[in-house]
């Protein structure tokens, strides 16, 4: 249990780690009208190439309207020109880099930023990048050099302090991860990553003082379903049942087919006796997804519980048909045979 829960701890900061580093090459919308203008730009700067091909600083300025039309291997190549131009420009190394990463080249994205930490003391997005890498990676020694550089900088910086905290995580250190992660919100109180790590935190201790940092990150972002999702999961581990359900139905409003909460509600409406209510929701639970093995299982359960037997056991038998070592149904249809004997 406690390594699938810093398995997902880890998955959230990889997220944050590929939202970062590949910002500057998603389009707004905003992008998308000026593309034509981009565009135009593209082709005078093209002329100018023409007249000195040895001018890096044309080819890195075409590479970044490259990268806001989404060009990318178009802009990749301008930027390999510009690093082979100016070698010792750190900002082309970063920006090499970001676009590598957008084209999920991951180990030359790490050389790039590698490249530019060297090349420049003071460039932090490097550095901030080569540690989300080296996290996702398990080099955790290579990272926390790159943050120690961080910090011994700017010791209030609030990514450095999460991505401190999510090295602990890896290392099982829960005291020593809340603390940077709580520090991070201290410098930046807009920093949502980190209240929901916080509250996945709290959440696995049980700690009512989860549903603060929840609420905290939905106040930055209150479309976020994941989010209370989560808050669903933690009243239900509390059989709070009533508001894991309204949290659900919040998920429900935003992603109708959200199989995990039609599956949790059925989950509920059988712990509250609620059996109709448990089928029509494992049944939309298969709709959503006619391989969730759990909903097979839980809505022959149901079945069984309701004297349903035919039902039953072709729901179980089902299940077992997605996985045939799947014990609780194989203990489930050998009830189910045992009752239809009797």
């Amino acid at each position: 249990m406690m390594k699938n829960f810093f398995y997902l701890v880890f998955c959230i900061a990889f997220v944050g780690c590929r939202s970062n580093t590949s910002k500057e090459s998603i389009n707004t919308e905003s992008q998308m009208d000026s593309i034509p203008l981009f565009v135009a730009q593209i082709d005078s700067i093209s002329e100018l190439i023409k007249d000195d091909s040895l001018n890096a600083s044309f080819f890195f300025d075409r590479a970044r309207l490259y990268m806001k039309t989404q060009s990318l291997r178009a802009g990749v190549s301008d930027l390999q020109n510009a690093v082979l131009l100016d070698s010792l420009n750190a900002e082309y190394w970063s920006k090499l880099g970001v676009l590598n990463y957008s084209m999920q080249q991951t180990r030359n994205a790490k050389d790039c930023w590698e490249r530019c930490s060297n090349l420049d003391p003071r460039n932090l997005n490097c550095r901030l990048n080569l540690a989300e890498i080296y996290l996702a990676v398990g080099e955790l020694k290579k990272g926390e050099k790159r943050l120690n550089e961080i910090l011994n900088f700017d010791p209030q910086n609030s990514s450095a302090l999460f991505l401190t905290g999510n090295y602990a995580l890896m290392k099982e250190d829960t005291v020593k991860a809340m603390k940077y992660i709580q520090a991070a919100i201290n410098e930046d109180q807009s920093l949502f990553r980190a209240y929901d790590q916080m509250g996945v935190l709290y959440s696995s201790k049980g700690d009512l003082l989860a549903l603060d940092y929840f609420n905290a990150a939905l106040r930055l972002e209150p479309f976020r379903f994941d989010i209370h999702y989560k808050v669903g999961m933690f009243y239900q581990s509390l059989k709070a049942y009533d508001e894991a359900i309204l949290a659900y139905e919040r998920v429900l409003d935003a992603r109708s087919d959200h199989k995990t909460s039609l599956h949790n509600i059925a989950v509920i409406a059988v712990f509250q006796g609620d059996l109709p209510r448990a089928l029509e929701y494992f049944t939309k639970a298969i709709e959503a997804d006619a391989s969730y093995l759990e909903a097979y299982f839980g809505r022959a359960y149901t079945y069984e519980l309701l004297g349903s037997l035919v039902e039953s056991e072709s729901d179980y038998r089902t299940s077992l048909m997605l996985d045939p070592g799947y014990l609780p149904s194989i203990d489930g249809l050998a009830r189910v045979d045992a009752l239809k004997l009797n």
